[in-house]
Parts: C-alpha cells; structure tokens; sequence
C-alpha cells in the first residue's frame, strides 16, 4: 500500500435538479484537488459516475473501485467524495461500506463538507454522526423519488412522453421534449413494414427484406444519431433487423398517434429493477401526435401478426396468406404447390388434416377460389353501394334525435318549480321547517340525477352521430376497390376478415364491420322519421 495516496470518487445523477451546478463533476473534482493539495495528499486515480442515482450501489465506477481496493498491491489508500450524498443516498448501503467494508479493508474514507476523516474519527463520530447523515440522505432520496414519481404520472396523464428516447420513426420537438414528432427520414420505412404484414410477408421476411436493401435497424440508427442507445429492440448479427424487432413496432400504438406509457415501475426508490405493471394500470392517451399510419392498418397488421403467415423461399407473397381457415375445426389452411406438365399448380388444405389426419382435407385450388371469390366480391360492393346511397338520405342533425331526453328535461323543469315554490309554502306555514329541509333535500337529488340523466343521453346522441360518420367515410373508402377486375392482396385484407372452406369447396367469407354494417342497415331500412327516431333512442339506451 501507498501512504497518502488517494482516489477521488466522483457522482453526479440526473435528479439532482437544480442542484446540478454545485453538485457538478467539475465542481466535486476543484474541490477534492484543493483539499488533497491542502492535506499532502497525492491523487492517483478518479473514479466517475455520471448520471447514476445515489440509492443503488450498482455503479459502473463504483464497481472499478471496490475492485481496486480490494487487490494486494492496490494503488490508493484513501478515497476522498466531496459529501456523503456522492457516495450514497441509502441509509443501510453508505453505513456498510464505511463502518464495516472501509475498515475491513484498512481503507481511509474522507468527506469534505460532512467535515469526516475515518482515520481521526472516534466512536461518537463513526456510530452517532454518520448514520444521521445517511438517514438524511436517505430521507431526500425517497423525496426526490416520489416527486419524480409524481411528476412523471401527470405527464402520462397528459398524454406527454418522458421516455429517454424516442420511439423509432420519432424524434422529440426541440420547442417541448415531450412532444413527439414524425422523423422524416423513417416516416416511410415504418409504412413499408405495415405493408409488407399486409401484403402476407412473415415478420422474418420483413426483416431480411429490411436487411437486404441495407436499411439501419433501430440501434443503429440511433447510434449513428449520436444517442447511447440501449432500448428493448434486441438485434442480431451485430444490429441487424430481427423478426422481434419488426413485431414491436407493428405492436406499438405510437404509430396511430397513441400514447401508451406506465407499462413498467420500479420496486422502490432503493431498488431500481424495472417491474412489469398490470395492463389495466397502464396509462393511454389517444391523439398525442401524429401518427404514421391509420388504425384500420394498425389493427388489420396486428391480426395478421398473430396468424401463421408462410412465405416461399424467393419471398413471394401469397394472395390468400393467413385468411383461410377450415370450416369445420377452423384451422388455418396451408398452401401446397404441385408441378404438372411443367405447369405450378397451387391449392390449399386443412392444416390439422396435414399435420394430424384428425381432419379432412377440405383441399380448394386457387384459381378457384380466385373466381368464386370475384363473384362475392362484386356483389358485396353492390350492396355497399347501395348502403351508401341510403345513409346519404338520412339527415343526422334531424333524424338522430332521442325523444327521451325532451321528457327529463321537462320533469326536471316542474321539479326546479317545485323546490322554488317551496319558500313561500313555508312562509305561509302550508309546511312545517322539517318538511320543507326533507322536500328541499328530495328536490335537489332529484334535479341531480335527472342532470346526471340527461348528459348521459346527450353523451350517447352524439355518439350515435358520430358512429354513421365514421362509418360514412369506411363505406367511401370501400368505393375505391370498384376499379378492381378481381381482389387483389390489399383488397382482400382490408375487407375480410377470413375465408371459411369447407369439404364439398362451399365458402363463407366473414367481412371486416359486420356490426357497421348491420347499424347502417337497420338505420337505412328506418323509412320513415318517427321509426328512425325510434330506432336511434334504441340505440341511444343499450348501445
């Protein structure tokens, strides 16, 4: 050992706050320089922990220097930290390394401005002091950990994002770091992999697409942005895209201008190892930013994801990947290529039947399905077609009317007359000062819920409004597939939700909004004002 050599321990964590300047890495270093030269002590090594919470010991620097100290042929005998707070905030952890590790070890520890020296320190100053000082620190830890807590709950409330980077496709507003906002740069590789799932691609053939044209994968591209990442994107073959990475993103609400935060904690404010939260406690916000691709996209890529998409080796799309399903065990059905006469012909069969036997084939040629499909589809869109021109005729600001809610507005009318008339009852002792506090109470409550009641109805009103709008603009979306001689792969996703075959080759396609479309009907079937009327208090009550 070194006599009088020493080691500086530096620390500095993003919650310090507004302590930050005083409490800063140079700042400790000037201080601790002028003590050493003071006190001929010669400074050998600095150890620096920057942007590490005082309440755990696990520290990269930390770590360095319990190993030094504990060699035989160690560098330094002396550690030196500006304060107490420097080398911990936790009560138990700071007085085990100075009451018990340090002196083990024959180790000098110094803390400036708690004016303590462990080699002139007598059993008043170790045993009485030093645990005042660490449960002060410990004190403020928890403080500073609960308003951070609290801080960081009413920006997740608020739709605001704390997380330390943003999502991939997303950069933080340089006017408010907790906006996000579009990376132009990866605004359209986002829309290609939601694209490529829509097209019938596997996650894992999206992510050696991804690969093969070169293109960054999420660490990588944050590394090249100058940021130290180390998010939950696990890559492979030193960065590269991966089949998890693709289904994350596909998975991430953030696309759809959604905020979804909260999902993780920590134990406490001693111990930092992340938590997952119940999804019921997760925090959602919808329209915090723009998003990238719509929700109909979104939630058609999702299901996709949890089908069994298969690709051929040349990594071409199947029309029909992850919507067949066999009619009677409801298994997907898988693709199966047969030569003949130099000729690929490709047909679909019952998975459990290949795999099991347990089953039929329920087999169907694809060209067959190809054509009976095409007849389905023209006359769905007929019939849309002719949904549309009905729903033109309804007038929602007339028509989507609750009759019900004039009613309560008129008991609640003759109760507010009641309760005022209720005075002059009394002044003219027609009822006693009892009675008039009980009627004035049964007034009151009775105004409230009538209030409570009819805001209920307003609220559903709208709601139904609201509903034929949005599902206006679905039935003027579908228009755009008239063009089509026959469905192609994106038609057939984003209206279809699967294709049932059966064993004699009858097929039953379950359409995308089946329930739209049966309010839209219903409503356009109401010919006549009072039924429709009628019809949307209905569905104002139990909707």
């Amino acid at each position: 050992m070194f006599k009088n050599k020493a080691c500086m321990y530096l620390r500095l964590s993003k919650d310090d706050g507004m302590s930050s300047e005083s409490n800063s890495i140079i700042n400790q270093r000037e201080l601790i320089q002028s003590y050493a030269k003071n006190n001929e002590i010669e400074l050998v090594k600095e150890y620096v922990d920057d942007g590490y919470s005082g309440t755990t010991y696990d520290r990269p620097a930390l770590k360095d220097l319990m190993e030094e100290i504990s060699k035989k042929n160690r560098a330094f005998d002396i550690i030196i930290v500006k304060d107490l707070s420097r080398f911990g905030r936790d009560y138990i952890g700071a007085g085990t390394y100075i009451q018990k590790i340090f002196p083990q070890l024959h180790i000098r520890f110094i803390s400036i401005n708690d004016n303590y020296d462990s080699k002139h320190a007598d059993m008043s100053d170790t045993n009485l002091m030093l645990p005042i000082r660490n449960f002060i620190n410990d004190s403020y830890a928890r403080d500073i950990s609960n308003k951070v807590k609290s801080s960081q709950k009413m920006k997740r409330e608020k739709g605001e994002y704390i997380g330390s980077f943003a999502p991939y496709g997303y950069k933080k507003s340089e006017e408010n770091k907790n906006k996000l906002i579009v990376d132009e740069n990866i605004r359209d590789i986002i829309k290609s992999i939601f694209d490529m799932k829509l097209k019938g691609y596997s996650s894992k053939a999206i992510a050696e697409e991804l690969n093969d044209l070169g293109i960054d994968s999420p660490k990588v591209y944050k590394e090249k942005q100058g940021l130290h990442y180390t998010g939950g994107f696990k890559a492979v073959k030193g960065g590269n895209w991966s089949a998890k990475s693709i289904n994350r993103i596909i998975e991430n609400e953030v696309y759809i201008g959604t905020m979804l935060q909260g999902k993780s904690a920590t134990i406490n404010y001693k111990n930092k190892k992340q938590i997952e939260k119940d999804k019921r406690d997760w925090v959602k916000v919808e329209h915090t930013h723009e998003g990238i691709i719509s929700k109909e996209v979104f939630y058609i890529a999702n299901r996709m994801l949890k089908r069994d998409l298969y690709n051929t080796k040349e990594k071409k799309t199947d029309l029909f990947s992850g919507m067949l399903f066999c009619k009677d065990c409801n298994s997907p059905l898988v693709r199966r290529v047969v030569k003949y006469k130099e000729k690929e012909r490709v047909f679909y069969i019952c998975s459990k039947y290949n795999k099991e036997k347990s089953c039929t084939r329920h087999s169907m040629k694809k060209e067959d399905l190809e054509e009976i499909l095409t007849g389905i589809f023209e006359g769905y869109l007929v019939f849309h077609e002719n949904l549309y021109q009905k729903i033109q005729t309804i007038d929602i600001t007339k028509n989507i009317v609750d009759t019900q809610i004039g009613i309560l507005q008129r008991e609640k009318e003759m109760t507010q007359e009641l309760l005022s008339s209720l005075y002059a009852d009394l002044e003219e002792d027609i009822i006693s000062k009892e009675e008039y506090q009980m009627f004035r109470k049964n007034y009151l409550e009775q105004i409230t819920k009538l209030n409570e009641n009819i805001e209920h109805r307003r609220k559903k009103q709208e709601a139904a409004k609201e509903r034929i709008k949005n599902n206006e603009k679905w039935l003027i979306d579908i228009k755009k597939y008239k063009a089509l001689t026959k469905p192609d792969r994106l038609s057939i996703v984003m209206l279809i939700d699967k294709i049932l075959i059966g064993e004699d080759k009858e097929i039953e396609v379950i359409f995308n909004h089946q329930e739209e479309v049966a309010f839209l009907e219903a409503m356009a079937n109401s010919r006549e004002e009072k039924t429709v009327r009628k019809f949307v208090e209905s569905e104002v009550c139990y909707g």
